[in-house]
Parts: C-alpha cells; sequence; structure tokens
C-alpha cells in the first residue's frame, strides 16, 4: 500500500508540476481560471489534486480493494501535505526576482 501510495502522490505531484510558469501545461491557467472552483482540483494544489487523480490512478492501475483504495489514496494526499511543504520551504528560502 505505501508504494502504492508513493507512487501516486509523484504522478499528482508531477502533474501538479506541469502547470508552473514556463512549463508544458502553464497554458491551462488561460482555459481554467485561476482562483476559480476547478483551479485547486485541477492543477493547482496536489493536496486536493490526489483524491480525484488519486482515485482514477488507483483505479487503472492497482484495484485490489475498496478499504485499500482508501487508505493507499489517504496516504498518497498525507505525502502530498509534506511536498506541499517542502515546496513553501523552498519558496520561502530560494526568493525568485520577478
Amino acid at each position: 500500500m505505501l508504494e502504492h501510495a508513493l507512487i501516486i502522490a509523484m504522478i499528482v505531484l508531477f502533474i501538479h508540476a506541469c502547470s508552473w510558469r514556463g512549463m508544458i501545461f502553464e497554458g491551462i491557467k488561460k482555459i481554467v481560471e485561476p482562483r476559480g472552483m476547478l483551479y485547486k482540483p485541477l492543477y493547482g494544489c496536489p493536496i486536493c489534486m490526489t483524491p480525484y487523480y488519486g482515485t482514477v490512478i488507483y483505479l487503472l492501475f492497482f484495484r485490489h480493494s475498496v478499504a485499500d483504495g482508501l487508505l493507499t489514496v489517504a496516504t498518497a494526499s498525507g505525502l502530498n501535505v509534506v511536498s506541499v511543504l517542502l515546496i513553501d520551504i523552498k519558496d520561502g528560502i530560494c526568493k525568485r526576482d520577478e
């Protein structure tokens, strides 16, 4: 279960990173308004993205049981909390000149 949760968390974080400035899916911000209702679950917040993307990934690739799926996706969400905290710490330490 932990291995699957780590895989899901990293895939969701990858999807999130693809929407950063200068990345391949940066243009999605023109289609889905930043700070709109779909912003966080589609590309804005890895924690908010994990239940949606994680469930789809779990059903496509792992599919053991409902209880295992819930625990795996919840664990992946927790791992993404740690990822978001690390990203925030990095952003606080390494300020960009804009």
